[in-house]
């Protein structure tokens, strides 16, 4: 992670390169490196192409780099005195009171001063703004910022800086409040479906920088999008889905999941039974044929019906069936995180009431293992997503190697969850250690890393 300033001297350096090979002014390779998304090898190619002089046009550097006027600083127009401002159309300025930027346009000082203030009230198009003069597409740079408002000239280079980040896919604003650090990959190795996560060092936020959400491995960046805006799309999405509350398999007593654990017992039945898939919990064992078997979904549910109806009905149930698990894990993830809050208590408190006066460092497991959990429910999440995609028939042995490892980790996730959240006094230190320190890392990893 990098400070904003730290990322002045990288934007610098690709500028001056630019500069050096097309031996154009600095202020015109700014503004080609930015229509080029700061790479450098696109700029060679458009430069030196059949159409360089379109391409200079449409940036809006072609006066500036033919060199039409003084490309270091605005050029005061030479002639005679009685000059006319075009803007205020006043005349009787002396050669001294006027800018004339490379395009040859001259306007009188003040008109200039407000047309750059105004400008940049724009906020961050400002580095976009073009000649004052109708119809011309010459772009103002910092050079004539600099000539006529130099008090607006650091707000102006912090747009062109925000333009780096913003543009160049190898760096991204931390997306913490109120953070101003960068995340940026210096071997230009974000590339491909999958980018780098980031880890802020100043507010701890954790993000993909090639999206700027939170970490979603094993789902693409692309995939992630589709499934977004899928999940806004309400005609896809039954209100009862987003319920807080389900009624009891057995008495229909309403029930409201106010913990992580999916592992539910009715209070007024006893009843033992999944929240995600409403089948008894004794079904979720090894006896049964495997942990959470409830993960995967039976294309062949609903008969064999090739209508229209029929096949929309079956995609709305596959959508659903993930859609749930999805939103499921998304809420246990929403509560691990405010058990996180209320752990640091805990901590304290089970500090207190050992006998043998333990320190800080013997109670840390369970810190340890809140944040062990909110990773796995986070993984979770986003595998429910990946399986929604996983529809190419040729990657059968993948499938199967994935719902084996996704149906691992939701029984160590569920097991983990039940052991944090249980009381002090029948807290297993042993057994909360080994479930974070081998089961559930183990799975974790084969999910994140190795589909």
């Amino acid at each position: 992670m990098l400070d904003s300033n730290d990322l002045v001297p990288i934007m610098k350096h690709k500028i001056a390169d630019v500069t050096s090979v097309l031996e154009v002014p600095t202020s015109a390779a700014a503004i080609l490196l930015r229509e080029h998304k700061w790479v450098k090898e696109r700029v060679f190619e458009s430069f030196f192409s059949e159409e360089s002089e379109k391409v200079r046009k449409k940036c809006g550097v072609r006066s500036r780099c033919e060199n039409i006027a003084n490309p270091k600083a605005c050029k005061p127009c030479d002639g005679e005195r009685n000059r006319e401002c075009q803007i205020c159309t006043d005349d009787g300025f002396s050669a001294s009171d006027m800018l004339s930027m490379p395009c040859g346009h001259e306007f009188c000082r003040d008109c200039w001063g407000q047309f750059v203030g105004i400008m940049i009230q724009d906020g961050p198009s400002c580095i976009r703004t073009t000649c004052p003069q109708a119809s011309c597409h010459e772009t103002v740079t910092e050079i004539e910022v600099a000539a006529v408002r130099p008090d607006l000239l650091p707000k102006f280079e912090s747009y062109q800086l925000r333009s780096f980040v913003e543009i160049n896919g190898m760096a991204r604003w931390c997306p913490g409040p109120g953070c101003s650090r960068i995340a940026m990959e210096m071997d230009g190795s974000v590339a491909g479906d999958f980018s780098r996560v980031a880890s802020c060092d100043e507010c701890d936020t954790r993000f993909c920088i090639k999206c700027g959400e939170e970490p979603h491995a094993p789902v693409t960046c692309k995939e992630l999008a589709r499934w977004n805006e899928k999940c806004r799309n309400e005609s896809e999405t039954a209100n009862w889905i987003l319920a807080n509350t389900k009624a009891c398999p057995k008495c229909s007593s309403r029930i409201e999941k106010n913990q992580g654990c999916n592992h539910m017992n009715c209070q007024q039945c006893k009843y033992e039974f999944c929240w995600i898939c409403l089948r008894p919990w004794s079904e979720h064992g090894a006896n049964t044929g495997g942990y959470y078997k409830c993960n995967k979904f039976d294309a062949n549910d609903g008969g064999n019906d090739q209508s229209d109806a029929a096949k929309a009905k079956r995609e709305l149930d596959r959508y659903l069936h993930y859609y749930k698990r999805y939103h499921a894990h998304s809420e246990a993830q929403k509560f691990a995180r405010n058990q996180l809050r209320e752990t640091e208590k805990r901590m304290v408190t089970l500090q207190e009431s050992t006998s043998d006066h333990s320190t800080w460092t013997d109670v840390e497991f369970l810190k340890a293992a809140v944040e062990q959990l909110i990773e796995c429910r986070r993984v979770l999440k986003y595998t429910y997503t990946f399986a929604y995609y996983l529809t190419d028939k040729s990657k059968e042995m993948q499938k199967e190697r994935f719902e084996y490892h996704q149906e691992m980790l939701e029984k160590f996730t569920e097991n983990l969850s039940g052991l944090s959240e249980k009381p002090l006094a029948e807290m297993d230190r042993t057994n909360v250690v080994n479930q974070v320190r081998f089961f559930t890392c183990f799975y974790f990893y084969q999910l994140s890393f190795h589909i």
